[in-house]
């Protein structure tokens, strides 16, 4: 199966947010809420409860309490108003942010390794900064921002309108207010922008339309006509009403001739058409010849240098279309599609080469966190208490004050041995994904991933290896006796991880760039498994030599059968990595386990559990073999099909 780390484009420049993710080379739109695309409405309450993906109808079946954000994105900023107690915009598009990445890894079973942001030109570096603040605060890579009128180039070239070099592209993004014309001129790296310009002073077109159909279909005296045109508090649920049917109006036209619009009772609805909007739109119409030659001027540019335009359409407006033809000289190219600026986006920024090692890129890393070494801490703390447990119960034999011999369980002073260069394992996996050192310099810059990944496997690998050798020395002093055979078991089981680890230093450098985010994905150790053979395993001992917690016969048999159910779980769980196989082996291991748990059987169980965990250490260190030198597989297969 290829390898890659996942893409995630987000679209915050268009009148609904819409993402794609990359995966192996495949574009997938993401479903939010079952839905292609998600309103941009916010809604919190007095007490910090936040409700992202609404619109305006949704958010007056909340309580009175709650505010309603239409677009968090437009507050950015802004300064902030003291005499409300509205949330942080930066937190607002970070839960819209975090809502939109949860939905993503859960799409694609993985988190997103890379971040594109589509944006309206406008924004600026404030604007541009609350952005990847706002990804930070969300758990999201540090994202690449792209304006919305290079997107929409981008995938209007996709379909096969090219530009030459050095032309210009117009680009009208009207499906948000305030509508947005745009002039690029295309290089060889992408598109350059040289003028922006927005429709200012006109208002919403859904607002034009309301305003029409108010004014067309009650009469002087109706209180509707003065709720919309000189707004209050005790309106604002009736206004909100009247203008989300006015914007599903415009949807159903886009598709048929007639739509209804619905009016506060006790009124009749009103029926639009096509013309309806186009009549409450001229003011907006009016102002695009204006803007447009403004814009050229400003672009220093003439028609003649025009070699498309590209319209982003507001709904059941054609109108517009011809205006802009009109105006230009050149038909406009239509984008409708709901994921385009997702897409393109994700085109602009694929910069990723594939055949980049890891040893010479570097991937996005956090601080290193208490909770990022918990999983490390209690496989450790796993792995000692296998040790004084062992140490603790065993049974000395002494003839005149000299021991004589000793007597304990070696799989489990294996086990604990293993656990430890597991250990080594989790904390290596650390390496590459957080900060271990200080800020970069000119004189000591920062390492690339590939060298992080050697270094800390390497590590690994001695570390872990000196480990298990002092757990043997450590037994051999404590009991008094020859360390020679609780060496032999502590670094024997540890030596095949360490061997893994080794080759895993040597050889992940070479694994290929967009790679890396799966690989080490899967070079986590599972921490529950691992606790789950320990606890396991310190159960069976424990009821066995009846010490803490097991105190009495009577409850010995069952503690040490459910020791080894566990150990039996674990065993399947590490052995293996497919949902089903791990589904009818997992239950299969866990009761034949505690059905042949004994004295005698102890051992055995506890090797079984060695042997799975060497199993996934080897699988591990293959798998990698096969990222690193993928064209040696292919070579000796052809080599057996020719023999």
């Amino acid at each position: 199966m290829p390898s890659g780390g996942a893409r995630l484009s987000i679209d915050l420049s268009s009148s609904a947010i819409a993402a794609t993710v990359s995966r192996h080379g495949t574009r997938v739109p993401i479903l939010i809420d079952g839905r292609l695309t998600m309103p941009l409405g916010v809604a919190f309450g007095p007490a910090g409860q936040l409700y992202v993906g609404l619109d305006s109808t949704a958010a007056r079946s909340l309580p009175a309490d709650h505010r309603f954000v239409d677009d968090p994105a437009g507050l950015l900023g802004m300064p902030a108003d003291a005499d409300t107690a509205q949330p942080d915009p930066v937190d607002l598009l970070a839960a819209v942010l975090r809502h939109i990445g949860y939905y993503a890894a859960h799409q694609v079973g993985q988190p997103a390794a890379e971040l594109t942001v589509a944006i309206p030109p406008a924004w600026g570096p404030r604007r541009r900064g609350h952005v990847s603040e706002a990804a930070s605060r969300a758990g999201l890579p540090s994202p690449a921002l792209v304006t919305a009128p290079a997107a929409l180039a981008t995938y209007t070239a996709a379909l096969g309108l090219t530009s030459p070099e050095g032309s210009c592209v117009l680009v009208c993004q009207a499906d948000r207010h305030p509508a947005t014309l745009t002039v690029l001129q295309t290089a060889d790296d992408g598109y350059r922008e040289l003028a922006t310009r927005q429709l200012d002073g006109v208002p919403n077109l859904d607002h034009l339309i309301t305003h029409r159909v108010v004014h067309t279909v009650t009469a002087d005296n109706d209180p509707l006509r003065t709720a919309i045109t000189q707004p209050a508090d005790d309106t604002a649920a009736s206004r909100l009403a009247l203008l989300e049917s006015v914007r599903t109006a415009r949807h159903l036209l886009a598709d048929q001739e007639r739509a209804p619009i619905l009016l506060p009772a006790p009124r009749q609805p009103a029926v639009i058409t096509r013309d309806d909007i186009t009549t409450a739109a001229q003011p907006l119409l009016d102002q695009i010849p204006g803007v447009v030659h403004d814009l050229l001027d400003a672009a220093d540019i003439d028609r003649e240098h025009l070699t498309a335009v590209v319209l982003r359409p507001a709904d059941a407006l054609p109108a517009l279309t011809d205006q802009l033809t009109d105006t230009t000289g050149v038909t406009p190219t239509l984008v409708e599609h709901p994921h385009a600026l997702a897409d393109a986006a994700l085109t602009l920024t694929a910069t990723h080469q594939p055949g980049l090692p890891a040893g010479a890129a570097r991937l996005p890393r956090v601080r290193l966190r208490i909770s990022d070494l918990t999983g490390a801490l209690l496989i450790g703390a796993s792995s000692l208490t296998l040790l004084l447990q062992a140490v603790l119960t065993a049974d000395i034999t002494t003839v005149n004050g000299w021991v004589v011999g000793a007597r304990t369980s070696l799989p489990q002073l294996g086990t604990a041995g293993a656990l430890a260069m597991l250990t080594a394992f989790a904390v290596a996996h650390l390496a590459p994904t957080t900060w271990l050192a200080g800020t970069a310099t000119a004189s000591t810059p920062e390492p690339t991933t590939g060298n992080l990944i050697r270094r800390g496997y390497l590590t690994a690998a001695v570390g872990g290896a000196i480990a298990a050798t002092l757990y043997g020395l450590a037994t051999g002093t404590a009991v008094g006796f020859d360390y020679s055979p609780y060496l032999r078991w502590t670094l024997g089981a540890a030596l095949p991880l360490a061997v893994c680890a080794a080759l895993i230093a040597a050889t992940a450098p070479r694994i290929p760039a967009d790679a890396l985010p799966t690989w080490l994905t899967l070079t986590r150790p599972a921490i529950t498994h691992a606790l789950l053979a320990a606890a396991g395993i310190f159960l069976m001992r424990a009821a066995l030599t009846l010490t803490t917690p097991i105190q009495t016969n009577a409850t010995a048999g069952i503690a040490g059968s459910l020791g080894a159910a566990l150990l039996g779980a674990a065993t399947a769980l590490t052995a293996s990595r497919g949902r089903l196989i791990r589904a009818i082996t997992t239950p299969g291991l866990a009761v034949g386990y505690a059905l042949v748990f004994s004295y005698n059987t102890s051992g055995a169980l506890a090797v079984g559990y060695l042997v799975a965990l060497t199993w996934w250490g080897a699988q591990l260190t293959a798998h990698t073999l096969r990222l690193a030198f993928p064209t040696v597989g292919t070579t000796l297969r052809r080599l057996v099909d020719r023999t």
